[in-house]
């Protein structure tokens, strides 16, 4: 019982970590690596998105169930955060076309939205000589 309340205690000191990769993923002068931009943003997205869900998910699944199915209830709810956090995460990124109001695309860019909060950001990303796809300072 003591080692499942330090485990809860934990996890639930861990859990804002979690979440912080995506207010960084947030910031637009960040390198979006190489490859599809649009594939690349996409995993990452799901990966954290099923990482914090998975947590958050066991956390509150061991603490909704019965005194004696704390590990089946933290199991499930683990396993429910992480799908449920999958397709959050999925849906935080997508790469959309260039607004009306810009009138010149350039070769190897892309347009790029990411959602903030309760908004979607658009921006410019480019690849450069390097391979590394960045900000080009549009938006």
């Amino acid at each position: 019982m003591r080692g499942l309340m330090t485990f809860v205690l934990a996890a639930t000191l861990v859990a804002p970590a979690l979440a912080a990769p995506n207010l960084a993923a947030a910031q637009q002068y960040r390198d979006y690596g190489k490859g599809d931009l649009c594939v690349q943003e996409k995993q990452e997205a799901k990966r954290e998105g099923t990482l914090a869900g998975a947590v958050i998910g066991g956390v509150l699944g061991a603490a909704v169930a019965g005194d004696g199915n704390r590990a089946e209830g933290a199991l499930l709810g683990g396993t429910v955060g992480a799908f449920t956090g999958r397709e959050v995460g999925r849906q935080s990124v997508r790469c959309a076309n260039y607004p009306k109001r810009i009138n010149t695309r350039r070769d190897n860019c892309r347009w790029v939205q990411e959602n903030r909060g309760k908004r979607w950001e658009g921006f410019e990303v480019c690849k450069y000589g390097d391979g590394v796809w960045r900000p080009s300072g549009r938006y």
